[in-house]
């Protein structure tokens, strides 16, 4: 069955597989292209039992769009390793099926995992993105039709949050 993770206050849940992600604990690195960048480790569980865990780099970056600025966070699944560890959990998750379904599912997960965020007093987007070749190199093929961007860029999921109220 496929994941459907919603908010849950410093989590994302999936309560048809109950499966949690938590918010990852996030320290600074220093990326292979020489830019400063984030380390995002996240926790998974099922109950309160931990199942896995997975760390990824990313970078963020303030863009202005129309008049709207907004801080964006990029998460960066596109590691051939990483793909095939995350493939290597599918039993642990108890996912079963199509792999880039699963893939797809687990990153809207670590998406998710900030949405439940009351505290940002800017607009925040977290978008989680692959590379086909990463993907093809992980025997993972892409098989719904999802757009490919021209540097090879696969778009897996997003969340915008909007600037708190406070």
């Amino acid at each position: 069955m496929p994941f459907n993770f919603q908010p849950f206050s410093h989590s994302a849940v999936d309560p048809i597989n109950n499966v949690s992600v938590l918010r990852p604990r996030m320290l600074p690195v220093a990326l292979s292209n020489g830019d400063q960048g984030t380390e995002y480790q996240y926790s998974f569980y099922r109950g309160d039992k931990r199942i896995a865990g997975l760390g990824m780099e990313g970078h963020d970056e303030i863009v202005e769009r129309e008049g709207y600025t907004e801080h964006v966070f990029w998460l960066d699944l596109g590691r051939v390793p990483f793909i095939k560890t995350l493939i290597d959990y599918k039993p642990d998750f108890g996912a079963t099926g199509n792999d880039f379904v699963y893939v797809r599912g687990i990153a809207q997960g670590l998406v998710m995992a900030f949405a439940g965020r009351t505290d940002n007093d800017e607009n925040l987007r977290y978008v989680a993105v692959t590379k086909a070749d990463a993907l093809t190199a992980a025997g993972v093929l892409i098989s719904d039709g999802t757009p490919i961007a021209e540097d090879g860029t696969v778009l897996l999921a997003e969340i915008v949050i909007p600037a708190s109220l406070r």
